[in-house]
C-alpha cells in the first residue's frame, strides 16, 4: 500500500473512530445528562451525581478505541490535540496530521447526527440539545482556555511518558482513559472538562451554539504542543547524557 493510500485509509479510520465516541457522548448525555429531574431530589438528579456514571463512560471509551484493532492501526487519537502530540512525539508522520484532523471533525458531525437520528427530537430539546458543552456560569472564556490547556498538557505529558517507554507503554491507553474521567469529574459542572476539540465540534455546530467554540477548538492543541515542548527536551537532555556517558574513556590507571 502506497503511502497515500495508507493516510487515507487511516484517517477513515479516525472518522469512524471520532464517529463511534461522539455517538456514545450523545447517548450517554441523552440518558443520563438529559433525563436529570432536580425536583425528585438525591445526588442522582444533580449533575455532579451524574458525572460519576459520565465520566468513566467517556473515559473508557477512549481506552477501548485505543486498544481496538483500528485504534492499533490509527494509534485511536480520536483527538486533533493528540494528533499534533503524537507528530510532536515523532509517532505519527506530518503528512497524516492534517487528514487525521479533517477526519476528526467530520467524525465528530457524523456521531451527533447519528445522535439525532436514533434518539429522535429529544436530542435537540434544551434538556439535550446535541450535547453542546457549556461552562459554569461566570466563566470566561479566559478561564475555561486555561483550564482546557492545562489539562491537555497533563495527559500529553503522561502519554508522551508512557510511548517512549516500554514498560509503561502498554498502560497508556488505560492511564489515558483514567485522566480523561478525572478531569471529567473534576471540570465537567465548571469548565466543561472535555480538553478534545472534536468532542465539542460537531455539537456546537448542530446546536449552533458557538461562542466557546474557538476557545475549545484551540486551547487543548496548544495545551499538548507545550507538553511535547517539555517531554521532548527532557528526552533529548537524558539521551544526550547516555550517549556522553558511553563514549567516555576511562581514566589511564596510574602507574606504579
Amino acid at each position: 500500500m502506497s503511502a497515500n493510500r495508507r493516510t487515507l485509509h487511516s484517517a477513515l479510520l479516525e472518522l469512524a473512530l471520532t464517529a463511534l465516541m461522539l455517538f456514545v457522548v450523545a447517548t450517554t448525555v441523552r440518558w443520563l445528562m438529559g433525563t436529570l429531574d432536580p425536583a425528585a431530589g438525591g445526588w442522582w438528579n444533580v449533575p455532579e451525581g451524574r458525572l460519576l456514571a459520565v465520566a468513566p463512560l467517556s473515559g473508557y471509551t477512549v481506552t477501548a478505541v485505543m486498544l481496538s484493532p483500528w485504534g492499533r492501526v490509527t494509534g485511536g487519537h480520536i483527538n486533533p490535540a493528540i494528533t499534533l502530540a503524537m507528530w510532536r512525539y515523532g509517532r505519527t508522520p506530518g503528512r497524516d496530521v492534517a487528514p487525521f484532523i479533517a477526519g476528526q471533525l467530520l467524525g465528530s458531525l457524523l456521531g451527533i447526527a447519528a445522535g439525532r437520528l436514533v434518539w429522535g427530537p429529544v436530542f435537540a430539546s434544551p434538556a439535550v440539545e446535541f450535547a453542546v458543552i457549556r461552562p459554569a456560569p461566570g466563566w470566561s472564556w479566559a478561564a475555561v482556555a486555561v483550564i482546557e490547556a492545562a489539562t491537555m498538557f497533563v495527559i500529553v505529558a503522561v502519554a508522551g511518558i508512557g510511548v517512549s517507554s516500554r514498560g509503561l507503554g502498554p498502560f497508556t491507553p488505560w492511564a489515558v482513559g483514567t485522566m480523561i474521567a478525572a478531569q471529567i469529574i473534576a471540570f465537567g459542572t465548571l469548565s466543561g472538562g472535555i480538553a478534545n476539540p472534536a468532542r465539542e465540534f460537531g455539537p456546537a455546530l448542530f446546536s449552533g451554539d458557538l461562542s466557546l467554540l474557538p476557545v475549545y477548538l484551540l486551547a487543548p492543541p496548544l495545551g499538548a504542543l507545550a507538553a511535547t515542548v517539555v517531554i521532548n527536551g527532557i528526552t533529548t537532555r537524558r539521551r544526550t547524557t547516555a550517549q556522553m556517558s558511553t563514549t567516555e574513556e576511562p581514566a589511564p590507571a596510574p602507574q606504579p
